[in-house]
């Protein structure tokens, strides 16, 4: 692969196979909700290599972004400011903005750069690997000769990448997909009413007139009562085997596993019903193991009049100390004095 190749490679990024419909304007709260969806999708939909370039105005791209693949920083947009950085709260969320304005395509007949990136993730109280990637328009400022012309961004054509699509979360986690079977899986997905049809995702938009769009509190709802379904279901049928099977060893477990009180943002649902499992297994093998239960430590019994003999003691002891002290303070400084007369 020569520099030229592995630059492009470099710049590609991992979007999810979903159709998404462009919107103009994008609020804070209308895109705390896009991500809510976006994760919700990523337990059961791929993500695919492929490039952002020259984006349209209200364009919006779900990522995924972790810490080894390399920062999405070229679109083929020329931007006459350098990146900036904010937070902004939402109840119990936190959303991280990375922006960008006065962007421009290079090469075009723009006399003045208006767009605008905008980078929004999760930094509290929701999965941070997934990003929501969205163009619109902004306050248009005049493009400097000089730079006006310069050359593109990245090196064209650009190269379609061959490597299939992959699941990023959930149960098929790091499973890939062919590319050529991508577009058989996503419509085998729309129709099972997974992700939306070809006209792409809309939330204010529905059949039975407007509603509010779902917060990702409600996703991480059904996520989880989902999850915990599964987890029920999975605790009856391995409290039938062990009906048929006792004295089977309990399964093992890595222990950073189980004390590890701190889950990254990466462990899915999965991960967390399958540790619940494990511990309830091992609990109610405790409960029902024919070995008995030790007894517990008798701590010694200590009577009050007990304490208050050692209480006594202890101040007659301290009450020695003190007047020990004053009685040498005092030769000290009849010391002190005798020493002043001899002077």
């Amino acid at each position: 692969m020569n520099p030229a190749q592995l630059q492009q490679q470099n710049e590609q990024v991992l979007k999810l196979s979903v159709p998404l419909r462009p919107e103009p304007q994008l609020s804070f709260e209308h895109a705390a909700n896009l991500l809510g969806q976006f994760i919700r999708w990523s337990n059961t939909t791929p993500y695919y290599r492929t490039y952002i370039d020259k984006p349209a105005e209200g364009e919006i791209h779900a990522i995924f972004q972790y810490e080894k693949l390399p920062p999405f920083t070229v679109d083929g947009l020329r931007y006459l400011e350098r990146e900036t950085e904010y937070f902004v709260s939402l109840g119990p969320y936190e959303l991280c903005i990375q922006e960008t304005k006065f962007g421009f395509i290079p090469g075009s007949n723009e006399t003045h750069a208006s767009r605008v990136r905008r980078k929004i993730r999760f930094s509290k109280g929701g999965v941070s690997t997934v990003m929501l990637v969205h163009y619109s328009r902004g306050p248009p400022q005049p493009i400097p000769p000089e730079v006006r012309g310069m050359q593109p961004v990245r090196q064209y054509p650009l190269i379609p990448s061959a490597e299939p699509a992959i699941f990023v979360m959930g149960e098929k986690t790091g499973q890939r997909v062919p590319l050529q079977n991508l577009a058989m899986l996503q419509q085998q997905q729309q129709q099972a009413g997974l992700i939306p049809g070809p006209q792409g995702f809309q939330p204010q938009a529905n059949a039975g007139g407007p509603q509010p769009a779902r917060g990702p509190m409600q996703n991480q709802i059904q996520a989880q009562n989902a999850a915990l379904a599964s987890q029920n279901a999975a605790i009856a049928a391995q409290n039938a085997a062990m009906a048929g099977h006792r004295g089977q060893p309990k399964p093992h477990v890595p222990e950073d596993l189980l004390n590890d009180e701190d889950e990254s943002d990466v462990v899915t649902h999965r991960d967390i019903s399958t540790t619940r499992f494990i511990r309830n297994h091992e609990f109610l093998a405790e409960v029902f193991s024919p070995e008995p239960t030790p007894k517990p430590v008798e701590l010694p019994e200590e009577k009050e009049e007990d304490l208050q003999a050692a209480l006594s003691a202890l101040q007659a002891e301290i009450d020695a100390l003190n007047q020990k002290t004053t009685e040498l303070e005092a030769m000290k400084l009849a010391n002190e004095s005798a020493a002043l007369v001899l002077h």
